[in-house]
């Protein structure tokens, strides 16, 4: 199937915190990016940082802004640019244009007709 659910992000007001919790409770391996956010490994991964074991993601933590910041998941995609414009026209709005990560890619976040803001994650072309 394509545009498999990839990542999850999952806002923290105290990233320290957060880190110390998941490890704990999940046995994650959480690593820090200073005040940035933080990477959260739930399964096994190869040299580029993907998941090697069938069926499991990766995610991670960021600052969270506001109260009104929840967690959410990502989908993957061939075309963030065609998504968006399938999205809108089946009634979703963008709500994050399409932005660069460096070398893991590009991000875009949009919500539903409810609503729910999503994730899309589109790999760097290698």
């Amino acid at each position: 199937m394509k545009n498999k659910v990839v990542l999850f992000e999952i806002p923290a007001a105290d990233l320290k915190k957060a880190k110390t919790f998941y490890e704990t409770i999940f046995d994650w391996k959480v690593d820090l990016w200073e005040e940035e956010g933080a990477m959260a490994l739930t399964t096994a991964v190869d040299k580029d940082q993907q998941p090697i074991e069938l069926g499991g993601i990766n995610g991670g933590f960021y600052k969270r802004k506001s109260k009104d910041d929840y967690p959410s998941f990502g989908v993957q995609t061939d075309s963030i640019d065609k998504s968006l414009i399938a999205i809108e026209k089946a009634g979703g709005k963008v709500v994050t244009p399409k932005h660069s990560i460096g070398e893991w890619g590009f991000m875009a976040d949009f919500a539903d007709p409810e609503g729910n803001v999503i994730a899309l994650w589109e790999r760097p072309v290698k």
